[in-house]
Order: C-alpha cells, then sequence, then structure tokens
C-alpha cells in the first residue's frame, strides 16, 4: 500500500494514497519529502476577497504584457535567420563543388 504525505495549513498527514482525492476536496495539498506542493487542493478552502482581487490584478498585468507581440517579433527573427542560413549553407556547398 502506497502512503503520501498530504498537509492542510500546519497539519501534515501521511495517508493511503486510495484516500488521496478525498484529502484532496477536503483542502488538504498533496506534498513531497521536502514539502512542495505535488497537487493543490481541490476544494475546501475559501480565500479571501484581498488575494482574488490581488491575483486578478497580476493576470490582467501580465495579459498587458507585449508578450505576445515579443513572441511574434521573435518567431518573424527566427525565420529570416533560417532563411539566411539556408542561403549561406547553398553558398558553401556552391563553393567546395568548384
Amino acid at each position: 500500500m502506497d502512503v503520501v504525505k498530504v498537509r492542510k495549513q500546519n497539519k501534515i498527514l501521511e495517508i493511503p494514497e486510495s484516500r488521496l482525492e478525498a484529502f484532496l476536496q477536503q483542502g488538504y495539498d498533496q506534498i513531497d519529502e521536502k514539502g512542495g506542493v505535488i497537487k493543490r487542493a481541490t476544494g475546501g478552502r475559501a480565500i479571501s476577497v484581498a488575494e482574488y482581487n490581488k491575483v486578478v490584478e497580476e493576470l490582467e498585468r501580465l495579459k498587458n504584457t507585449d508578450a505576445e507581440k515579443e513572441l511574434e517579433e521573435a518567431k518573424k527573427e527566427i525565420k529570416a535567420l533560417k532563411a539566411e542560413n539556408t542561403k549561406l549553407k547553398k553558398s558553401v556547398e556552391e563553393t567546395k563543388s568548384e
């Protein structure tokens, strides 16, 4: 029988893996030996409006960054560099054949 660790606030329990889903629904996180979260709770928790608003503000800030624009520019640059690389390879092949 496999045993997993779960944590809720400062309470850490070792439970059978077969009961993991029930504990996740009760607000426990599955953790590893070092205390890092493997699976987050799927229920049994309440968050404050302040915490929710903070997450929403961070999400909006990230959406408004120019990440998508930078990604498109990088893709264009990669395409141009690949084309240049192909031309240079052809030039080298022609030089070798002469």
